[in-house]
């Protein structure tokens, strides 16, 4: 096998890995009002990012949320993101002060909530709540 050969390869075997986790990652479902309703009457799990564009404990959390939540014990979790920034009726009805809160939801009733926070033990200890 050739040089050039041996890097593609190399490169292909490292890059798959995470090309695959960014393929299978759970998809948030922008927030609306009545979906969020609708969601939440199933009672089935349920997390909510309240999130800002601009705010960088939110981009720090969500391939940690993204990661957690593509494991196969997460499948019947429903991720929805709220922006900070625009659905502003959610913040007042959830009590939720600042971006970058994570919100966990079972049963149609909050049972987990973590702020500002960008530890992956914390973060996945929070969203482990919606399956246990």
């Amino acid at each position: 096998m050739n040089r050039r050969n041996f890097t593609l390869l190399a490169a292909a075997a490292i890059a798959i890995p995470f090309a695959a986790t960014r393929a299978f990652a759970k998809a948030f479902t922008e927030y609306r009002a009545d979906r969020l309703v609708k969601i939440l009457s199933t009672g089935g799990p349920v997390v909510v990012h309240v999130h800002a564009d601009w705010c960088a404990v939110c981009k720090a959390q969500l391939p940690v949320m993204e990661r957690v939540l593509a494991g196969s014990v997460y499948k019947g979790v429903q991720a929805v993101r709220v922006n900070f920034d625009r659905d502003k009726q959610f913040l007042t009805d959830y009590r939720v002060l600042r971006q970058s809160t994570i919100i966990v939801f079972k049963g149609g009733k909050e049972i987990a909530r973590l702020s500002y926070e960008t530890d992956p033990a914390r973060i996945e200890q929070t969203l482990a709540t919606a399956i246990s």
